[in-house]
């Protein structure tokens, strides 16, 4: 089994490990020339070597400190990136979570008028299992049937609506529900429809 092999360090620990090591042999370079004896023309030229390796060194570390300051500047463009990324995400959940919240109300809201036909329904077949009618009662009959033709037309179509809307939204859940529910009114209108033309029509 291998190893997993670890990540190369970032821009931003690069420039700061870098920025570390130079400071660090600086402190070192400034400690020792503080500590260095300056008594004899050898120290001296010692001294003033390692005061010029302070001097190489701190030109080094203007430009570590340069790079690390630019690293950082990296860092937050990218965080702010990530920032305005995720503000336009949790934007467009919210957005979709109204639009679902909208969409699922409809629904809801067509389940209750299929329930009220339903009941609509079963007054219409009760009329018409009457063994005997009076011609008002025809009448009702048959401006029941008009009626519930007409609604159930209505609540198809704003079933074919809806189904359009959660399609465009791609809430294929709720279109495909939907789209049931326009089939089942359709297919009960048919039926509705038979069932009147058997009452006109008697054999």
């Amino acid at each position: 089994m291998s190893k997993r092999e670890t990540p190369p360090p970032s821009e931003l620990v690069s420039a700061a490990q870098a920025l570390d090591s130079e400071l660090l042999r600086f402190e070192a370079l400034a400690a020792q020339l503080q500590e260095a004896p300056l008594t004899s023309e050898k120290h001296l030229e010692r001294a003033s070597r390692t005061l010029k390796d302070l001097a190489d060194l701190d030109d080094a570390l203007r430009l570590r400190v340069g790079a690390l300051v630019q690293a950082i500047t990296g860092v937050r463009t990218r965080q702010q990136t990530q920032a305005d990324a995720v503000n336009a995400r949790a934007q467009e959940l919210q957005r979709r979570t109204e639009v679902f919240k909208d969409l699922l109300t409809r629904y809801g809201a067509l389940g209750q008028s299929a329930a009220d036909l339903n009941g609509r329904m079963q007054q219409f077949a009760a009329l018409r299992q009457q063994a005997t009618r009076t011609p008002e009662e025809d009448v009702q009959l048959t401006e029941v049937f008009t009626a519930l033709q007409e609604r159930m037309a209505g609540v198809a179509d704003e079933a074919a609506t809806l189904v359009g809307a959660a399609d465009a939204e791609h809430f294929s859940d709720i279109a495909r529900q939907a789209d049931s529910l326009r089939q089942q009114l359709l297919s009960a209108r048919n039926k509705l429809a038979l069932l009147h033309q058997s009452l006109s029509n008697p054999t």
